[in-house]
């Protein structure tokens, strides 16, 4: 890294120069050397190999989007989910394939409803998508295992079980949140959800067999060569790197593009001082060996849970130079990257710029900067959901914390996260769902202080971005009432129209072109996954899995089509969009009117002592 001296903090804001005319460049129309896309099947989540969520389909148009209905809603689970459904449908030969949490697979039919077949595992766990090939419904349970299904009648053809002793068996916690199929090879990724330290692992199954072929950690050790320099003495053993998100893949290079988590302990910097490969990284895998081609790291030793985990988007893009493919990848930390999908090099410049420092942290001299915008402010706000709490301190993106509490935007839940990106090829654009949500941070001392947390009070917000490519600009934003960077991810057509579900049960169908509401729907619960659309009996439908939050209500998946006689539900439960005030409220009278402050807590008594507290604040 090459520290850029004399550049301020200013420069990390991400604001966006003002266009002299007023009105946003478009994105230029783009070549379809990449990813053909989907049609009358869907047939696994992100759609196409590329996850460009982008469908040829033009029946429903925003013409006559207004005439699409219910054609059928169906219940899964005769239980009421204990968390979020994160499942995307996948869509084969008209029928829709679809994982809930509670470990039970489904097959059903597009134009009905009917049920085909259930498989009821009785391993729950999350799970975003299953994968079908060969005849075959293949997909992740819980305990870390792994079932490949007969299509047609869901028996079972074979079951494994993996994991590395020591690093990421399920005794630690460890799932398995996705399932990715290519060439002969089933591919799953471990993931702790930030509860414990693990070592994170890709690893590739025979599909045949459930045999493994390769696997590949998220953290270096000394057989990674000299990655492993980046990781002080024997951190890297237990340092995080988790898997959580499916990669995408480039057949004519035979690479998949994967990208690993947040280093752990996630705020104990100063315990695994370096930049921490492969952590906050995407790296560039050779499909058949597991060999590593090229890695890009977008944050440099990770103290904010920026782990920048969302499916990377391989797309062909014209740029000033000529039709380059690029990988595109991002970022709780606010930015996306493009890079050549060959050699990993960045195509929009990209800056390693100085940022603030805390030795106790061992904190990275640089992070690197693209050139272009931001998905969301990357500094705190006046006013909006990006404001400081009364009583923190705010910072900016890569802000280092000690003992007194700050509050860094984005925050941890800020930017982009897991909700699947969507790449338009006939507007050229990228749609990108985000969330603008703050963070507090401190070093957890003294006083046992948390060392993450969402802070009492804090407004919850997010955006649609549609970015030009070509120049990472955006050239229009929609703002959202509720976060959309946590599985509310997009599908676009090809007649123009973009679809995504929120948090409040509503179902969205926008103009891809403008970003304007043209049609909604109210599923009845929260929606924390991507629509899907295909074709059955001749028809195009849309369909998306409407569950989310732990509301005590039944997940229903949906199906859409024009003319569909089915009624739209009673309105979700509201999620709140300020982080809840906890304390009770307590009269004025009840306490003569007075504020105890400067004192330490006498724990027998419940209650401030008479003694001052003079430590650090």
């Amino acid at each position: 890294m090459v520290a850029a001296a004399g550049v301020s903090l200013a420069l990390l804001t991400g604001a966006r120069a003002a266009d002299p005319t007023g009105v946003a460049s478009p994105a230029p129309p783009q070549p379809t050397e990449c990813c053909a896309p989907t049609g009358a099947d869907m047939p696994k989540y992100g759609g196409d190999y590329g996850n460009q969520d982008y469908s040829s389909l033009t029946a429903i148009t925003p013409a006559n989007v207004h005439n699409l209905r219910g054609a059928w809603v169906r219940r899964l689970e005769t239980t009421p989910a204990p968390d979020s459904q994160e499942s995307t449908p996948v869509a084969v030969g008209g029928n829709l394939y679809v994982q809930t949490s509670q470990g039970d697979i489904f097959a059903i039919n597009g134009a009905t409803g009917r049920l085909i077949w259930e498989y009821k595992s009785g391993l729950p766990g999350v799970q975003r998508g299953v994968a079908i090939a060969g005849g075959r419904v293949f997909s992740a349970l819980g305990g870390s295992h792994v079932v490949a299904l007969n299509q047609q009648t869901g028996a079972v053809i074979w079951m494994t079980q993996v994991g590395t002793p020591g690093q990421d068996t399920p005794a630690q916690g460890a799932g398995l949140p996705w399932t990715e199929y290519y060439h002969g090879l089933v591919l799953v990724g471990t993931e702790n959800g930030d509860a414990g330290p693990i070592r994170g692992h890709l690893y590739a199954l025979h599909a045949t067999d459930g045999s493994p072929a390769w696997s590949f950690a998220g953290t270096a050790g000394p057989d990674q060569g000299s990655a492993n320099k980046t990781w002080a003495g024997n951190s890297w053993k237990l340092g995080g790197g988790d898997a959580w998100i499916a990669p995408a893949v480039d057949p004519q290079l035979g690479l998949i593009y994967m990208t690993f988590a947040n280093p752990e302990p996630s705020s104990a910097g100063g315990l695994r001082a370096g930049d921490n490969l492969y952590t906050n990284s995407i790296v560039a895998l050779r499909w058949s060996t597991g060999r590593i081609v090229w890695h890009f790291q977008s944050v440099h030793h990770d103290l904010w849970d920026y782990d920048n985990e969302m499916s990377p988007v391989i797309a062909s893009v014209r740029y000033p130079s000529g039709v380059r493919k690029v990988v595109i990848y991002g970022s709780k930390s606010a930015w996306l990257y493009y890079l050549d999908a060959k050699t990993g090099k960045p195509v929009i410049p990209v800056q390693e710029k100085a940022v603030p420092q805390m030795p106790s942290l061992a904190t990275s001299p640089t992070q690197p900067i693209p050139a272009g915008d931001s998905l969301i402010p990357t500094c705190p706000q006046k006013t909006g959901p990006t404001q400081v709490i009364p009583g923190y301190l705010g910072r900016c993106v890569f802000a280092p914390y000690g003992n007194q509490p700050i509050m860094v935007s984005p925050g941890r839940g800020g930017g982009a996260n897991w909700a699947l990106m969507s790449f338009d090829r006939q507007t050229g654009l990228l749609y990108v769902p985000a969330s603008e949500v703050g963070a507090a941070f401190s070093s957890g001392q003294p006083y046992g202080q948390p060392t993450g947390w969402a802070p009492e009070g804090e407004i919850k917000s997010g955006v649609l971005d549609a970015i030009n490519p070509s120049t990472n600009k955006i050239v229009w934003q929609k703002t959202t009432r509720y976060s959309q960077a946590n599985g509310d991810g997009i599908v676009t057509t090809a007649s123009g129209m973009l679809f995504e579900g929120s948090p409040d049960g509503l179902f969205y169908a926008r103009s891809a072109a403008t970003g304007k509401i043209l049609w909604t729907w109210q599923t009845g619960t929260g929606i924390k996954t991507t629509p899907t659309t295909y074709v059955a009996h001749g028809r195009q439908y849309i369909s998306v899995l409407a569950c989310a939050g732990a509301t005590g209500l039944p997940c229903s998946l949906w199906a859409f089509r024009l003319g569909g006689t089915v009624g739209p539900a009673r309105g979700a439960p509201n999620d709140p969009v300020r982080e809840p005030i906890l304390g009770p409220t307590i009269a004025g009278s009840t306490v003569a009117d007075t504020v105890v402050m400067g004192r330490t807590w006498d724990s027998t008594a419940n209650g401030p002592s008479a003694t001052e507290n003079l430590g650090s604040q």
